[in-house]
């Protein structure tokens, strides 16, 4: 429990940028051919998509977090029916970086 009231106290621009932190990591080892280190980070990250599309705060963002959960396994584990590539798929997570660094 205590590691959701840290998570809820966070602004959602901070939770997503930690989100992509996991799915750059999971994206590395994808690259380098580990699978089991890409299933780690990427577990991870789906837990993190979770635990923010529950946050009361992140109601109103639920169905745009929901798609950022479907579109990573899609992309990592999935066809790929989205034709993300690495970089398109960060772009999603980096474009909150400056609502992290804003705090």
């Amino acid at each position: 429990m205590d590691r959701n009231i840290n998570w809820y106290s966070m602004p959602i621009g901070l939770q997503i940028y930690n989100i992509g932190s996991e799915v750059s990591r999971a994206i590395r080892w994808k690259n380098a051919a580990n699978y089991q280190r890409q299933l780690n980070f990427a577990i991870k990250a789906i837990e993190l998509i979770g635990l923010t599309k529950s946050d009361p705060k992140n109601v109103k963002r639920f169905d745009e977090l929901n798609f950022y959960q479907q579109e990573l396994i899609d992309f990592l584990f999935g066809e790929n029916m989205y034709e993300n590539t690495d970089e398109s798929i960060m772009k999603t997570y980096d474009q909150w970086e400056h609502m992290a660094l804003d705090i």
